[in-house]
Formats: structure tokens, sequence, C-alpha cells
């Protein structure tokens, strides 16, 4: 009788642990976007969160834990209970480059997080402000070096991708410029524009309203071609610099120890809310992905060691 008893009991728990994952979502879903809002990674996560609710059927609430460069906001979400309810909209920044530039990290980037999927890929823009009077990517290395140490460049942040590029076309084009970190990419995109700043290595989707208002000069593109949507605009090997290619990109994470099963769906409902967005990114510079739980994780390890040993190779430090 206690068998069969046992029996029972066991079969209820293991229904009841299927009804649950089942059930995923019961509530809203937080995504912590560690920027900002207005900047790049806000942007698409706020795109993204959109299309998902639909998919989810429950809000998906972006929330920005923006400071170290995005390290704070993905310790919050390591730390976080492995429930799915807490996710993550991590970058290049936040997994692949911030483990070699910084000593000490709230999270460890491979072991404290379960990749769900990477949600876009694109390059950076090398953009000049308009109060600065250069047309080229020529034009404007002449000019940083008939100045040395005057110019300087704008990121959104130390250890971000757009101050590691910044970095890697200083040392490229043996440059004498000076870093000047902002908080976010709003604020960045605003020092361009006044000319507080002489350039940046930039998101697209930041600068391209200033671009085609005529407030930044777009020089050249850090990936191995152009883009659709700037087709005049060289790369940098077109325009005699190459060396310092620089292909960015945002994923999903979730707290290790995430049921397989939550990551699952959570995969399934953004990649169909890709399939939705491929039009929308596509016109601000990014390609939608949409890669499985497992691609992904081999991509977040093999760019974990790719951008160590490019940090290493340039001598990038935190200021």
């Amino acid at each position: 009788m206690k068998t069969v008893l046992h029996l029972l009991v066991g079969l209820l728990a293991a229904c009841s642990g299927a009804m649950a994952q089942t059930a995923y979502p019961t509530k809203p879903v937080t995504l912590v976007v560690p920027f900002p809002p207005g900047g790049a990674l806000d942007i698409v996560a706020r795109a993204l969160a959109d299309e998902m609710r639909k998919h989810l059927g429950q809000p998906v609430i972006v929330e920005n834990r923006a400071g170290a460069g995005g390290t704070l906001g993905s310790g919050v979400v390591a730390r976080a209970a492995p429930d799915g309810y807490t996710v993550l909209l991590g970058s290049v920044a936040t997994h692949a480059i911030a483990p070699g530039l910084y000593r000490k990290l709230a999270y460890d980037a491979l072991k404290d997080f379960v990749p769900i999927t990477q949600v876009t890929r694109s390059p950076l823009l090398v953009a000049s402000s308009a109060k600065l009077n250069v047309a080229t990517l020529p034009e404007l290395i002449a000019a940083a070096r008939a100045q040395p140490g005057k110019l300087n460049y704008a990121s959104t942040g130390n250890g971000t991708a757009v101050h590691l590029a910044g970095e890697m076309l200083k040392s490229t084009a043996n440059l004498d410029v000076v870093h000047v970190p902002y908080k976010g990419g709003s604020e960045a995109i605003t020092a361009l524009m006044t000319g507080e700043s002489a350039y940046m290595v930039v998101n697209v989707e930041l600068v391209l309203p200033q671009v085609r208002g005529g407030k930044a000069r777009a020089l050249a593109v850090t990936g191995p071609r152009r883009l659709p949507i700037l087709p005049e605009v060289p790369t940098l090997r077109e325009a005699g610099l190459a060396g310092a290619e620089v292909t960015t990109w945002f994923g999903l994470f979730a707290p290790a120890g995430t049921p397989r099963a939550v990551v699952d769906r959570l995969q399934h409902d953004a990649a169909a809310s890709l399939q939705t967005l491929t039009a929308n990114f596509a016109a601000q510079g990014d390609e939608a992905v949409g890669s499985t739980p497992d691609q992904f994780a081999e991509f977040v390890r093999a760019e974990h060691a790719k951008w160590g040993k490019v940090i290493n190779d340039f001598g990038v430090k935190i200021e």
C-alpha cells in the first residue's frame, strides 16, 4: 500500500512540475538593459520586448540598470532567481570584452549565465562631428596627426565595445587622441553633434539620424562589407585602414540554473519576434539572428577568447 501511495505522490509531483513548466510565464518578465535609456542596446531591447510580449502572453518590462560599462546590470541578473522572470540583454561588452578589461567582475561571464539566443550582430560606424572639417577617414587621420593630443573621441562608457573599437582605431592608425567616456549613447551623441568630441566609433542606429540630418559625417564601416542603408560609406579596409575591424552583437541571457524548458521557451519566442523585427533592425544597421541556446553558447565562448586576445594585443586598459 505504501509503495502504491509513494508512486501516486511521485506522479503528482512530476505532473505538478510539468504543469509549472508548461504554465511559464505566469507573470511579467523583466528584461534588464545594463546601459542607460536611449542607447543602442536600449533601442533593440524595447523593440524586442514589445514583440516578445505578444508571444509570451505577459508584459516584458525593460529595466535599465546602468553602470561600470554594463557590468553592474549584468551582475544583477547573474544573482537573480533562475526562474526565467529576470533576463539580460547582454552584449559583446558585457560577455566578451569586460572579462579581459576588469580584474574583478561581479560575475563570471561564462559560468553565471545561460545563453538564450543571439539577438543581433552589426558593425560600428566611424563618425565625425560636422563641426570638424573632414569628409573621409584619411582626412580624419591627417587632422589628428597634425594636432597630437588635441582631438578627442567619445564613447558610451569605459569598457564598452565602442570604447574598445575607438582604441583599436587609435592604435592601428597610430593616433595621439584622447578618449572621453560618457554615461551612455545619448550623451556621447550630443557631444559629437556639438563638436565637444571630434569623432567616435559608434553603433549605427545611434548616429544614423545625425548623419542623415547633416550633424555628423559617416566616414567608414567597421565590418567586412558596406551597409545597404549607407552604401556610399566605405569599409575601414576600403578606406585604407585594415586591422581595426569590429563586429558587435547583442544577446539574451538568463541566470545559471534556469530550467532548459524555460530557456527554450524564451528562445522560441525571441526568435519568432526577431522574424517580425528583421526589416526594422536592418533599417538601423543591425542584422537579426535568433540562434539556438547551444549555438549561442558556443559563439559566446569563442567571442570571450577572441576579445581577450584583442585586449591583450592592443594593450587596452580601463582609464
